[in-house]
């Protein structure tokens, strides 16, 4: 049987450690956008440099 003491211990845990999945999750996201809009700067540069060399 856990004390008083261990169960807040536990809880505290738990509490931050869910704090801490969801700050990773953000950062993630974050990450993955940051990567995605790379790509489509990149693919624009791309389209409009392609427009400019065959007009």
């Amino acid at each position: 049987m856990a004390t008083e003491k261990r169960d807040r211990q536990r809880a505290n845990r738990e509490l931050k450690r869910a704090e801490e999945d969801k700050v990773n999750l953000r950062k993630k996201r974050i990450g993955i956008v940051k990567r995605y809009a790379i790509y489509a700067i990149i693919f624009g540069a791309a389209i409009i440099a392609l427009q400019l060399l065959t007009s």
